[in-house]
């Protein structure tokens, strides 16, 4: 239904039955990506007689006014928005939610590139744009942070160019999470925070557990074990780079991987990384798992390949956990 029937049928039902029109055609809107330190202006919109009164909530602040200007400052990923919408005449209320992405194109970067910070050795941490490499010049001075409070320089700490965070000597105190302060090419000169980078000396270790071999029909569980902290210091995840096991049931939930394979004298590798994005880092792990048994008649083989054909043509196959 286009906007102009919406507020047609909202307004018959609001002056003929006394109905108030709310619930149904609220909607929160906006145009282009959210991104740290550009302003993006967003519009609640339903329908009252005479007029709506609209309330925005958002990161503990309310602001009055169907449409909310709002810059974000890089600090957060993703960011709920409400709209509490009043009919004066009515008392009528309804909220509506949307969770808005936010895009930050500026982070802290390593280098070289591809290093493994080792202790006693030395490193630079870079404040990068992704849209021009590299911060620089007076209007983009850059605050360094580490673990939410600002970096105090060491005499073996430098500031170079006034983007890059210098170490001669790595010491194990100086393992931590990192950010950047620093202004985007706005008109109005705007602050935001980098995305962080987890400066860790520690090796992971990465195995899988769970059986060798497995049989058609029957459940087996398999977790990845890894010596860093779970959406602390990694993420865990299992890419299916030799095809998706074949079977009748496969759950993927987190760092655990249960399945109930279906075809014998079949192979499957299993692979979990260990990764944290900010850092650069990554560890993995693969096991090899053979399906024994048998199918039984050619017949009833027959007839599971079909059902098998049909449960992958459906997309029934993956179920994931949530």
């Amino acid at each position: 239904m286009t906007p102009y029937w919406k507020n047609l049928y909202c307004a018959l039902l609001v002056t003929l039955m006394g109905v108030p029109c709310l619930g149904a055609w609220e909607q929160i809107t906006w145009t282009g990506p959210v991104t740290a330190g550009f302003r993006t202006t967003f519009t609640c919109s339903s329908y009252c007689l005479p007029n709506c009164t609209y309330t925005w909530s958002f990161l503990g602040r309310t602001v009055n006014g169907s449409t909310l200007s709002w810059t974000p400052d890089g600090l957060d990923s993703t960011v709920e928005l409400q709209c509490n919408v009043l009919n004066p005449e009515t008392g009528v209320s309804s909220t509506m939610t949307s969770v808005v992405e936010i895009k930050n194109r500026v982070s802290v970067q390593i280098s070289p590139t591809n290093t493994v910070p080792s202790l006693n050795k030395s490193l630079d941490l870079v404040c990068h744009d992704a849209t021009s490499f590299h911060l620089s010049g007076p209007s983009h001075q850059v605050v360094w942070y580490k673990d939410g409070q600002k970096v105090t320089l060491r005499e073996d700490m430098q500031l170079l160019q006034s983007t890059s965070l210098h170490f001669d000597s790595l010491l194990p105190s100086d393992a931590g999470f990192y950010q950047c302060e620093t202004s985007v090419p706005t008109l109005q000169q705007t602050r935001v925070f980098s995305l962080g980078y987890l400066l860790s000396f520690d090796p992971w270790n990465v195995s899988i557990s769970g059986p060798d071999t497995v049989f058609p029909g029957r459940l087996s569980k398999f977790t990845c074990l890894t010596s860093c902290t779970l959406y602390v210091d990694c993420t865990v995840r299992w890419p299916f780079r030799t095809g998706f096991p074949i079977g009748t049931y496969l759950s993927v939930h987190e760092n655990e991987l249960k399945w109930t394979p279906s075809i014998p004298g079949t192979f499957q590798n299993f692979t979990c990384v260990a990764e944290n994005a900010a850092g650069g880092r990554s560890a993995e792990a693969t096991k090899m798992v053979e399906v024994k048994g048998t199918l039984g008649s050619g017949s009833e083989a027959g007839k599971l390949s079909g059902l098998l054909a049909v449960i992958l043509g459906l997309g029934l196959l993956m179920l994931f956990d949530s």
